[in-house]
């Protein structure tokens, strides 16, 4: 059998080197995509009359049955090609490229190559297609039928979804598995964004098991996310009816009831009997203490935690939540004594020390005791929060004024994916920015950018640092070559008009650019900053106004307030101008942007 097996052989390569293939740990859908199909290197010689055939002999791998096809010098080309340019982080053209390869040989684990691409790109659109290719090629994949599903999920297309799902469920009552079913599902779309929708959905789908109290725990779940809580209520106390005596049933019908109005202390009633009876039930009483600290009763619900914690003194779940309430009382020492019990926890105790370790450091930055914050900082284990704590713990270094030993710490960190080196690329250039080395900060942008000319992330960060250095050209360029490759981007269209309004330059495109990004973003609060802003600049004072109360109504940030204040100075409000400074002073004395407008209008407080 002579199949394309081999033309993934040299990604597979590279994604050993952490190169090419990705397993980024935040897909548009919060998935990692699957890890490459294992292959055999190409063979290093092959007959002179014609291109050797690919290394695999048998006719299916997990995929399914493979096509038959050479591997001619062209379709090679190709993929080193596709490979060169992902290591370059032009993932647009690898993407295509993986793509030209499948629709040409058929084989579904090229698809799959192109997927991942995409994923890991976070280009939504693109890796719906190349995983719908490679489910036509590999019909039978789970794997692709799990990514297509949760890319369509990401998407929002439940249309497309809810075969897939009701296609799930039959085949779960057919195996007596609908509990395990229902679970996987809540989980499956918690991140969907239409919520009403996803309860719809889940009414159709659970229709035939309402007998069942996991479907009607789904049910509950999906009801509260779309803001019907009566029906949610209504939903979790059928389960708790189906199945009285468990516990996540109770839990969820005490949490549903505590959410309408005039039902909260029915809801600790039926958790306070359930305790009765079932003392050791440590979610229950974890549930009821975090109901009594939600209804103002810190006390009581300390010592249904402290309780919780005699029962199981190693518990991850008590232990935090005990040091949030300490926090919370302005307690923080007891608060680092909780948390460090609970990262002192033995190994065989199930559970994720980062959020420990990052609480502990806030703790510690916030008495100043920074050397002990970036110690937390530095143990956080490999996983979603390395990346940003090692950002956070060269910041602090940087505060400590060990630039350059912090610039140290982010080049060495031990990092496998594009979007983490970007992260971290990123984070430097904040470091170099907060050190007031503007010109070092551009730089190490514009040297990451001749490797990765077309990566989002950091073209929009290689603007800012364009912008602060008064190299108005080099902005436009990378905001507008963002546009082109994102044309959903809100903040790319915001940032290049906010520019323009500030600088008083070009304002009927400014103010086009943030039109825009309202459509894209319409609840924003920065970029309705920037919209009363550029009317500002544009005179129309009660329009101006009006949008930016509206943006500090939403986030009554030192920014916000400065220019809404120069607003009322303009329209003679000066007294209410005047107040709103000095209030937003009192929050940021330090605050640039206010204190550069207080300057030029030669205001005193």
């Amino acid at each position: 059998m002579k199949a394309v097996f081999a033309l993934v052989a040299a990604v597979v390569a590279a994604a050993a080197s952490g190169c090419a293939t990705q397993s980024p740990p935040a897909s548009p859908t919060g998935r990692s995509a699957e890890a490459g199909t294992p292959a055999r290197p190409i063979p290093p010689t092959a007959p002179a009359a014609r291109p050797a055939p690919l290394a695999r002999t048998d006719a299916t791998d997990a995929e399914g049955p493979l096509p038959d096809v050479d591997l001619s010098p062209q379709l090679l080309f190709q993929l080193l090609a596709a490979d060169l340019a992902a290591q370059r982080g032009e993932v647009g053209s690898a993407w295509s490229t993986y793509m030209a390869v499948a629709r040409q040989t058929r084989d579904p684990r090229v698809a799959r190559r192109a997927t991942e691409i995409a994923v890991g790109a976070r280009a939504l659109d693109e890796a719906v297609q190349s995983a719908q290719l490679w489910r036509e090629l590999a019909p039978q994949s789970r794997p692709a039928a799990q990514m297509l599903e949760t890319l369509w999920l990401g998407a929002g297309r439940l249309k497309e979804v809810e075969p897939v799902l009701a296609e799930r469920l039959a085949r779960a009552r057919a195996e007596g598995s609908l509990p395990a079913a229902y679970t996987q599902l809540q989980r499956s779309l918690q991140r969907v964004q239409d919520r009403a929708g996803t309860w719809q959905m889940i009414q159709r789908l659970s229709a035939p098991d309402l007998g069942v109290a996991a479907a009607r725990l789904a049910r509950a779940q999906f009801a509260a996310g779309a803001e019907d809580f009566a029906a949610s209520a209504a939903e979790a106390h059928e389960a708790m009816r189906l199945a009285p005596d468990d516990e996540e049933a109770v839990v969820a019908a005490a949490r549903a009831t505590h959410r309408l109005p005039d039902r909260k202390q029915e809801a600790l009633d039926m958790l306070e009997r359930f305790l009765q009876r079932q003392p050791m039930a440590l979610e229950a009483r974890y549930a009821y203490a975090r109901l009594l600290l939600s209804d103002g009763r810190a006390g009581e619900a300390r010592a249904q935690l402290e309780r919780a914690l005699a029962q199981q003194p190693g518990s991850p779940a008590v232990l935090f939540s005990l040091a949030q309430l300490s926090y919370q009382g302005k307690q923080p020492d007891e608060a680092r004594r909780y948390l460090q019990r609970y990262v002192d926890l033995p190994r065989s105790v199930p559970r994720d020390n980062a959020p420990a370790l990052l609480f502990i450091a806030q703790i510690e930055e916030e008495a100043g005791r920074l050397d002990a914050a970036i110690d937390a900082l530095s143990k956080v284990p490999r996983g979603d929060e390395f990346v940003p704590a090692t950002i956070r713990r060269a910041l602090l270094m940087g505060k400590q004024g060990k630039v350059e030993a912090a610039r140290e710490v982010l080049r060495d960190a031990p990092v496998v994916t594009q979007r983490e080196r970007v992260q971290l690329l990123s984070g430097e250039s904040q470091l170099l920015r907060e050190a007031r080395r503007n010109q070092d900060a551009f730089d190490v942008l514009d040297k990451a950018l001749e490797r990765m000319p077309d990566q989002p992330d950091l073209l929009y960060d290689h603007a800012m640092a364009a912008e602060r250095i008064d190299r108005l050209p080099v902005m436009e360029k990378s905001l507008r070559r963002l546009i082109a490759l994102r044309p959903d981007h809100a903040h790319a269209y915001n940032a290049l008009g906010y520019t323009f309004a500030d600088r008083n330059i070009r304002l009927d495109e400014a103010r086009t650019l943030i039109e825009k990004a309202l459509q894209l973003s319409p609840d924003d609060a920065h970029i309705l900053d920037s919209m009363g802003w550029v009317l500002f600049r544009q005179k129309d004072y009660p329009k101006a106004l009006e949008v930016l109360r509206k943006a500090y109504a939403k986030r009554p940030e030192v920014e916000i307030a400065a220019h809404l204040g120069e607003v009322l100075w303009a329209m003679d409000r000066r007294d209410e101008a005047r107040a709103l400074w000095r209030e937003a002073r009192g929050r940021e004395p330090e605050n640039t942007t206010l204190r550069e407008t207080l300057a030029r209008l030669n205001v005193a407080l």
